[in-house]
């Protein structure tokens, strides 16, 4: 495997975890608002 192909292969993990942690962090808000809600 060449380096430029390995950089590529970085590179779409770090994008992948970019946008799993962003949706984990909106998944997390909305459970925290809704149990707020609830609670409530």
């Amino acid at each position: 495997m060449s380096d430029r192909s390995g950089k590529q292969t970085a590179r779409l993990w770090v994008s992948w975890l970019l946008v799993a942690a962003l949706l984990g962090y909106g998944v997390v808000q909305t459970a925290i608002t809704a149990a707020k809600l609830f609670a409530g």
